[in-house]
């Protein structure tokens, strides 16, 4: 075989194969971020969906709970149906008052149904949406309700429009109001329409549908749908899917192989072509290129070729051509690493507009309320706005604490280490919860346990972690009969230290979200307490793990190097510390 085309052989292998793996590679990770992120881009609007459902359920049953618990024209009723003093004057005033009380509470339907035992069980004593009904029976309503209590169901009502009177499906919540032998049912409703509740996303891909009891989930060729909810009615189980539409997917995939063909069959013609001008030349620049190619597959995209700038010929504009494409190269992961931060800002801002919208309900609907007994001049008013304005503050207080916290999280320092016993530490936390109702043990050694940290941020993760740990077994335990456990030991190079508790500890598909921010199972939590938690025994160069405490508690270990932390390091920037992190995890 001749120089010439054992030359021209060697540049096709080092050039071309080298290239077209890198390109396979490429492609094929391509084509799995792709459907991952479809599949993410599913999940996330999916669980969207599910929870802007679950709002407006648990607004419609907040709101139906309010009707029984303090309205004063349910309670008027109640008292007039206990006294016998439900009259035609009285029925025709509720008549007429009850289709503004439906709107002033965003419900399409609204039945009041006389509760009791007896001949009149099921009388329809007033219906906002079809005035015209009252007086009629309808027990079957009063046995879903029993069925159903504290959930949603669908329902099949009669309502009445410009068309005229129709059997329309809606989504039913209700309660019972019973007192001084009265008994009075309140059942607020929303439309079952096609887009069930308005929650048909503005992005036409996401399709919204509501399955019949019996019917099959359809097939489609990329993720299969999701069931978002599930309902009962007198049929049977309806089920809400969502699913969502694969073409662009497809249509991606389609255009990145026909891209993916067409590079390679341009790489190949210019490697034939180039192998064809090097034969006639000396093998350096070919070693020169193959070495260059080696190191951008193994990912250095700042190799160059040292000869590229002073070859004026073909094989000169052929290097200058790699190390353009190297260049880049370099550039596209530079805006890759961009638009991964410029993500990770708005999973931050996400998760703080969710933390904050949920405040602002209760302090929009107190307000409201304030508004309406002010314009009636409800004898009551004072009454209510002296509790309205509480739960403002409260709400405006857990605001505070937010964004507390959150600052608090966003400028945390660097450690300031220096030699700590660690006794010291847990003693000085022990003494701060010995007067609490939950029963606390520490278990520390003998001798004194050095390392090297910072006193006042190991005080704060102690006194975190002893804090959780007490609510936790309060929640499950109440004021008295809790217990929590605070041990210390040396390590071959460091220490370990666990907190266990006997509450009702944490599951496993939430073990591995618990130190992310703003994920918290507490009612009134900000999520940020574990993250903070996570950064300092991070900062310190040790590791943090969640697992099974005392009878299905929680145990929270900590494993500390004896040398602390890296002096000098750089603290990590907000948008670093936003993405979920990195942690030790049990199974």
């Amino acid at each position: 075989m001749s120089l010439r085309l054992r030359l021209v052989l060697l540049f096709l292998v080092a050039a071309f194969v080298p290239f077209g793996a890198l390109g396979l590679v490429v492609r094929d990770t391509f084509v799995h971020d792709l459907e991952a992120d479809h599949r993410r881009r599913f999940e996330a609007r999916t669980e969207s969906l599910r929870r802007r459902l679950d709002e407006t359920l648990e607004a419609d049953a907040r709101a139906v709970r309010a009707l029984c618990a303090h309205d004063p024209f349910v309670d008027r009723l109640v008292l007039d149906l206990a006294t016998d003093r439900f009259d035609p004057a009285r029925e025709q005033a509720l008549v007429t008052a009850l289709p503004s009380l439906m709107q002033g509470r965003r419900f399409d339907t609204l039945h009041l149904l006389d509760a009791r035992g007896g001949p009149d069980r099921g009388r329809l004593l007033g219906a906002g949406h079809y005035p015209d009904r009252v007086g009629a029976r309808a027990p079957e309503l009063l046995d879903a309700l029993a069925r159903n209590r504290d959930h949603a169901w669908l329902e099949t009502v009669r309502v009445r429009d410009e068309e005229g009177p129709r059997d329309a499906r809606a989504l039913v919540v209700g309660c019972t109001v019973e007192r001084d032998g009265a008994a009075v049912a309140v059942l607020g409703g929303r439309f079952a329409t096609d887009d069930l509740l308005g929650l048909q996303s503005d992005d036409e891909a996401l399709r919204v549908s509501l399955l019949p009891p019996g019917e099959d989930v359809p097939v489609t060729s990329g993720e299969p749908p999701r069931v978002v909810r599930t309902f009962a009615s007198a049929e049977g189980e309806h089920r809400l899917v969502a699913s969502l539409d694969d073409a662009p997917l497809r249509a991606d995939l389609a255009s990145l192989r026909e891209r993916t063909l067409v590079v390679a069959g341009v790489a190949l013609l210019v490697a034939l072509g180039f192998a064809l001008l090097v034969g006639w030349m000396f093998s350096r620049p070919l070693r020169e290129i193959e070495e260059a190619t080696r190191r951008v597959a193994k990912g250095d995209l700042e190799s160059r070729v040292a000869t590229a700038t002073t070859r004026g010929d073909d094989v000169g504009r052929t290097l200058r051509a790699f190390d353009a494409m190297t260049k880049e190269l370099a550039a596209t992961r530079l805006k890759l690493l961009r638009a991964e931060r410029i993500a990770a800002w708005r999973e931050v801002a996400r998760r703080i507009a969710h933390e904050i919208k949920n405040p602002l309900q209760p302090i929009q609907v107190e307000i409201e309320t304030m508004r309406k007994l002010h314009a009636r001049k409800h004898p009551s008013f004072d009454e209510e706005f002296d509790q309205s304005t509480g739960v403002i503050l409260e709400e405006v207080k857990r605001l505070n604490d937010m964004v507390t916290e959150f600052s608090k999280f966003a400028r945390m320092p660097r450690p300031k280490p220096a030699p700590l016993d660690l006794r010291e530490v847990v003693q000085h936390v022990a003494s701060l919860h010995m007067d609490d109702e939950v029963g606390l043990k520490v278990v520390l050694p003998e001798r004194p346990l050095v390392v090297r940290a910072d006193r006042d941020q190991l005080t704060q993760v102690l006194l975190n972690l002893v804090q959780n740990a007490s609510d936790a077994a309060s929640a499950r335990h109440g004021t008295r009969g809790g217990h929590v456990e605070v041990h210390l030991q040396p390590t071959e190079g460091g220490a370990r230290l666990w907190i266990d508790d006997d509450g009702p500890g944490i599951g496993p598909e939430d073990r591995l979200r618990v130190f992310e921010p703003y994920f918290t199972t507490k009612a009134k939590g900000t999520g940020l307490g574990l993250a903070i938690v996570h950064r300092i025994v991070g900062d310190h160069g040790g590791t943090i793990d969640v697992g099974d405490g005392l009878d299905g508690g929680a145990r929270f270990e900590i494993v500390l190097p004896e040398k602390g932390p890296i002096d000098e390091e750089p603290s990590a920037s907000l948008s670093d510390t936003a993405l979920p992190l990195t942690r030790k995890t049990q199974p």
